[in-house]
């Protein structure tokens, strides 16, 4: 059944329903009446008054089960009043005319008639309706033929011109009102279909206009796919795209050919699958290839509309762009390693650093000591070596962390590559040629000179084991403009003017998997024992670090390039200061006050500058060194440690010291300088820092270079 239909019966119902509880309620009321007014009065006897009784019972006993059980009113409970009223009428009727043979008495039964097809008709919904609309259309004739068998005169005509009169009117009344009924019901079923299709049109309509602001007004690709007819509908945000929606509206199969090669099986194989195993919705997520050849991340998304025998016959369905979303998500996880990289790092950098600053103290010592002896001095020398190699490392976990303070200097890129053009050549085996271009108007940046002529050596390394059986590098330098939106640069990083410095060989190549993990921290595809997998991690954390850019470009067996971009240095900023260098053993007289938590750290660095001739003073935390500087001790040199115990750092030691004695001079020292002497991940200027572990050449050097300073 329709809803039209539905709605139409239920309101039947309900009127229905008040209908035969309200004739009831009369019925009974009257019968009351004549009970009341007639049998209590004893106007109205025998058979009269049993007729009231019996009317009075039904009436009420009926009224009490419509009440109890409303869902009986338009079945059972109509018919049974239709017959009984039937029964009533004529047999009333009857007893009106039989005393006197007067026709009038008859009127208010006869009349009753005319209501009860009325009420039967509109108020029966299928209890045995027809036989009783039969009963109905023949009821007042047991009165009228029992009037007619029984004319007294001298009324004999006047009686029969009344009761043929009123049978045919009856029977005409009963004739109409059946025809009415019979369509009455296809009439306002007719109208309630119109009226449901019309109210069907309007939503269509609506959900139209809605569906296409929608399609307008959202970023997403809206399709519409009819699986019958084999064609597709496409919103105007395909255009975005670089495709022209009125070309493609047609084509159900465009869609395949804009997935990329690598996922096409694997999505058309999952959508059809889908389709077959009768569910209703499809999500997958693959790479759109666009009109100009740009690669987009997209998510699809779709419901499949079925018939009744569950054959898929219609797809509507979204494309979004999520390519902006997936590099957030790869910015956040690479955020991510970093903090827990730094994490790791920080917590042992400083204590290791410590223990290899006195390995490799030690191990010079050793090598002094047993100058005579090969074997000793072999052995020393290999300690020196795995020392160094493990300062290395920490060094690159720290870069990639971005926790190594840098001292940016003016630097001159094509100065800079001319310098290490011999330690390039150095690096690479004979059978590979190597070319060095530096445009000629290349921009000055400000940068930490060691760290990036580390990170150049480490690409061109890279390129030499990419190239086992020779081949071709390129360093080439020059000036690059970015935009404010190229990915990679740091948050907060606008774009501009750069300087590129690029690596580039013809070697093997990467896929592109190994080119996304690239830059992580111990990932190599070196065998095992030739590579750390700290290379590529190192220097993408030095040019973070430095506000840069880093990207890799490569090609399965046609080489690779990576490109660094730093920012260009704007000259009027920088000043330009004169080099200071110490070469050798260099010692002196002067007094060093040596602040140092570590006791084996401070017992050889105590060692190392008595042996240079300075006086020493040494104090195990900062505290100490106060209440030592309180005594009215004066000192040429403060040389702290940066992390120490006892609520207060070096930075905080050295300002409190100065309070004591202006001017004295400071070097600082430190594993791992928890950015309490840096900030933006740099050396404050005019302070002075020799990093844990160093040898004893970097420790007389640079307190000599602080001292002359």
């Amino acid at each position: 059944m329709m809803p039209a239909e539905e709605m139409l019966l239920d309101t039947r119902q309900k009127h229905a329903r008040r209908m035969v509880r309200m004739s009831l309620v009369i019925a009974f009321t009257g019968a009351m009446l004549g009970v009341i007014f007639g049998v209590v009065l004893g106007e109205v006897k025998d058979a009269e008054a049993l007729l009231i009784g019996v009317v009075t019972a039904v009436t009420g006993g009926l009224l009490v089960i419509v009440f109890v059980r409303p869902v009986m009113a338009t079945g059972m409970i109509t018919g049974v009043l239709t017959i009984y009223l039937v029964v009533h009428l004529n047999a009333g009727a009857i007893l009106a005319y039989q005393p006197t043979g007067d026709i009038g008495p008859i009127f208010p039964y006869i009349t009753w008639f005319f209501p009860l097809v009325v009420f039967h008709q509109f108020t029966n919904f299928g209890f045995y309706k027809r036989p009783i609309s039969i009963l109905v259309g023949l009821g007042p004739l047991p009165a009228a033929l029992f009037v007619l068998t029984n004319l007294h005169a001298p009324a004999e005509l006047r009686t029969l011109d009344v009761t043929v009169t009123f049978l045919v009117s009856f029977l005409s009344f009963v004739l109409c009102v059946g025809i009415y009924a019979r369509h009455r019901d296809q009439e306002i079923l007719h109208v309630a279909k119109a009226e449901e299709t019309e109210r069907s049109a309007d939503a269509l309509r609506i959900s139209e206009e809605r569906f296409r602001l929608l399609s307008v007004a959202t970023d997403d690709l809206i399709w519409d796919a009819d699986l019958v007819a084999r064609t597709m509908w496409w919103n105007d945000t395909l255009v975005s795209y670089g495709y022209d929606p009125k070309v493609f509206r047609g084509d159900i199969n465009a869609w395949e050919r804009w997935i990329h090669p690598d996922e096409r099986d694997r999505i058309v194989k999952s959508l059809y699958s889908t389709v077959a195993s009768g569910k209703s919705s499809w999500t997958s997520e693959y790479r759109f290839i666009c009109a100009d050849g740009r690669l987009l991340n997209v998510i699809a998304r779709s419901l499949i509309i079925r018939d009744e025998n569950g054959q898929p016959v219609r797809m509507i369905g979204s494309l979004t762009d999520v390519t902006q979303l997936r590099a957030l998500e790869q910015k956040l996880r690479q955020s991510q390693k970093l903090e827990a990289v730094g994490q790791l790092t920080g917590g042992i950098a400083h204590d290791f650093n410590n223990l290899l600053t006195v390995i490799m103290g030690s191990a010079e010592d050793l090598k002094d000591i047993h100058a005579d002896s090969p074997r000793a001095r072999e052995l020393a020398e290999t300690t020196l070596q795995a020392s160094e190699r493990a300062a290395t490392l920490i060094s690159r976990l720290l870069a990639f962390a971005r926790l190594q303070p840098l001292a940016p200097e003016r630097v001159d890129p094509a100065s800079l590559l001319k310098d290490i053009e011999g330690l390039i050549r150095r690096t690479i085996n004979e059978d590979i040629e190597i070319s060095i271009v530096a445009a000629g108007d290349v921009w000055l940046i400000e940068i930490d000179r060691s760290q990036l002529e580390n990170a150049i050596l480490n690409l061109v390394i890279n390129a030499r084991d990419a190239m086992p059986d020779g081949g071709r590098v390129m360093i080439e330098v020059s000036n690059a403009t970015l935009e404010g939106e190229t990915p990679g640069l740091q948050d907060g990083t606008k774009g501009g003017d750069f300087v590129m410095f690029a690596v580039s060989d013809n070697g093997s190549g990467m896929p592109k998997d190994i080119v996304d993990r690239a830059f992580d921290p111990f990932f190599t595809t070196k065998e095992s024992g030739r590579g750390s997998g700290l290379g590529l991690s190192m220097v993408w954390g030095f040019v973070q670090q430095s506000k840069g850019l880093a990207q890799i470009y490569s090609e399965p067996g046609e080489g690779t390039t990576v490109k660094l971009y730093f920012p260009s240095a704007n000259e009027q900023q920088l000043k330009e200061e004169a080099p200071m260098s110490v070469s050798g053993l260099t010692g002196g007289t002067e007094h060093i006050l040596v602040v140092e938590d570590e006791e084996l750290v401070r017992r050889h660095v105590v060692t190392q500058l008595r042996d240079l001739g300075y006086t020493i003073s040494e104090a195990s935390s900062a505290a100490k060194a106060l209440e030592i500087m309180d005594s009215g001790k004066t000192f040429d040199l403060l040389f702290s440690d940066m992390i120490m115990p006892g609520g207060m750092n070096g930075r905080q030691l050295v300002d409190a010291a100065l309070e004591r004695q202006q001017g004295l001079k400071v070097l600082f020292t430190s594993g791992y300088t928890e950015n309490a002497i840096a900030q933006a991940e740099r050396l404050d200027r005019n302070v002075n820092l020799l990093s844990k572990p160093y040898r004893r050449a970097d420790l007389a050097a640079k307190i000599r270079l602080v001292l002359d300073a």
